[in-house]
């Protein structure tokens, strides 16, 4: 649940062009995914969705890198 408020705290801050702190959060949203795949998620079909979710938003994470630069 934490994961899902940070992206979504995120998304938010990316809509408003603040992207600093979009990126922080994307990538903190990033470390309690990755910790739900290892701890939590009981199912291969689950793993592979929460996966896709962490790909999506370090592209994202990336991008706004570029902007700030």
């Amino acid at each position: 649940q934490k994961a899902i408020d940070l992206v979504t705290k995120a998304t938010e801050e990316d809509k408003n062009k603040n992207y600093e702190e979009a990126l922080r959060l994307y990538e903190h949203s990033v470390e309690y995914f990755l910790h739900a795949i290892k701890y939590e998620a009981q199912s291969d079909k689950a793993k592979e969705s929460i996966r896709a979710k962490c790909v999506q938003y370090l592209d994202r994470a990336e991008k706004l890198k570029g902007f700030l630069k």
